[in-house]
């Protein structure tokens, strides 16, 4: 049996002491994560091609079944085609097979613990310009990794209505993983998104995200992120955006 001690006082460290050191370090390196994108945002915010935005969201979701429920979102963002700010609203309905084996997740959303999740969405979005109708079809498969992490490789497709029709694909791969440290439970996670946007016939977007998400209560956590966005063919360039999320459960 090997023995931990303290160096500090020469206290041997129980396993309770043990887990809170892993998860401070964990957390340091998620940190560490989140620095990196930030530092590097920095540099490239000196550009005037560069805009920095707040994204607002807050998202409920209301189980209807073990296989469906509703998702209700409303966001605040700027539109990066027209510079305006806009308002998007819309309901979803979210399907999921039942699955073989129960995956094992600590979160508040129960669909991060099933292996394949459809999506079928209506998004409206407001502005001082043309307002956008959009068709949201999207499909999710989770594969759960050891150390707590949760893979995720979304594929989505948005057909869009404004001034004509197009459509956009877009594919997103994200890692997350759950982490206590005593009371305190959250889970930090990474993402990567592409755009294939058929008004331009090109994949025009790259975005990578850091986050880390916080229940608050026993049916609501909050979710604050940074997001860097690389967009070609755009009045805009590059976004930095600071995002905070709050999410509903019923």
């Amino acid at each position: 049996m090997t023995l931990q001690v303290n160096s500090n006082h020469g206290v041997p460290l129980n396993k309770r002491e043990q887990q809170d050191k892993f998860g401070a370090r964990l957390v340091l390196r998620w940190a560490g994560v989140l620095i990196v994108l930030l530092s590097s945002t920095v540099i490239s915010a000196r550009s005037q091609d560069t805009v920095n935005e707040f994204w607002p969201e807050v998202d409920t979701y209301v189980t209807l079944s073990p296989k469906y429920r509703l998702f209700f979102m409303a966001q605040k963002a700027v539109d990066q085609d027209s510079d305006l700010e806009r308002w998007q609203f819309g309901p979803n309905l979210d399907i999921t097979l039942k699955p073989i084996l129960r995956m094992k997740f600590q979160t508040l959303d129960p669909e991060k613990r099933k292996y394949l999740t459809f999506r079928i969405g209506y998004r409206h979005l407001i502005s001082t310009g043309p307002d956008e109708n959009r068709m949201i079809l999207a499909v999710t498969p989770r594969y759960p990794l050891p150390k707590s992490v949760l893979l995720t490789d979304r594929s989505q497709v948005d057909l869009r209505w404004r001034n004509g029709f197009s459509w956009r694909y877009r594919n997103r791969l994200g890692a997350e993983k759950s982490c206590t440290i005593r009371s305190l439970k959250f889970n930090p996670y990474v993402r990567s998104e592409i755009f294939y946007d058929s008004a331009v016939s090109r994949w025009n977007r790259l975005s990578y995200t850091g986050g880390v998400v916080v229940p608050i209560f026993k049916r609501a956590e909050i979710a604050p992120s940074f997001e860097r966005q690389n967009i070609s063919g755009s009045k805009t360039n590059h976004v930095n955006g600071a995002g905070l999320t709050l999410s509903l459960y019923f």
